[in-house]
């Protein structure tokens, strides 16, 4: 896949710190997920006690070294999307959420974010970064599958209804590999190598 997009005029990707970032994101993201989906905020569910116990399961798995990559989506200076997410592993990289507001949809923004963040974890050295996206979210999974991700898992997650994981290989081999794996593909002769067959 070719990691060459052009933003609109008038539109800049920014990586911005945590600190501003959870301010920026939260209100819109409230806004628009709560108008289109169903699922339960943790504090509809768990006691206070759990709560505080999540908070500090939470602060004690932080790993002040682990890469995170906020980014935020803006037209002449006013924040209008984001994408956010974590190193998960040595070598996983977890596209957690993505937005952009209503308003500013349908000019290929979105494939812009995305494809921002390909490029600065393809950077860093991770070898696989996912997502997880309801299974009817088209909008979103046709601009992933058109990007090179492919479907690697479904999910029936009890906060979110049901979902597909969507994986993106920066290595070449791995790709043709998980093509053999789910039966697309014939092995070629760097898979049949990489395997002894």
């Amino acid at each position: 896949m070719s990691l060459k997009y052009k933003l609109p005029v008038g539109y800049e990707i920014r990586e911005i710190p945590d600190a501003q970032f959870w301010n920026l994101w939260t209100r819109p993201a409230k806004k628009i997920f709560n108008d289109v989906s169903m699922f339960y905020l943790p504090k509809e569910v768990f006691s206070k006690l759990d709560l505080t116990r999540q908070t500090k399961l939470r602060a004690d798995f932080k790993n002040p070294k682990a890469f995170k990559l906020n980014l935020g989506l803006y037209y002449k200076n006013k924040f209008v999307g984001w994408s956010w997410g974590f190193q998960e592993s040595a070598t996983v990289y977890y596209m957690c959420n993505s937005a952009i507001l209503p308003t500013h949809r349908k000019k290929g923004l979105y494939t812009c974010l995305m494809q921002e963040t390909l490029k600065r974890i393809k950077a860093k050295g991770f070898t696989r970064i996912y997502s997880r996206h309801v299974i009817t979210n088209n909008d979103i999974i046709i601009a992933k599958l058109k990007a090179g991700f492919k479907i690697t898992h479904f999910e029936l997650a009890e906060q979110f209804g049901t979902m597909v994981q969507l994986s993106y290989y920066f290595n070449h081999m791995q790709n043709e590999i998980l093509d053999f794996r789910s039966g697309f593909k014939r092995p070629t002769k760097k898979v049949k190598k990489a395997f002894s067959l």
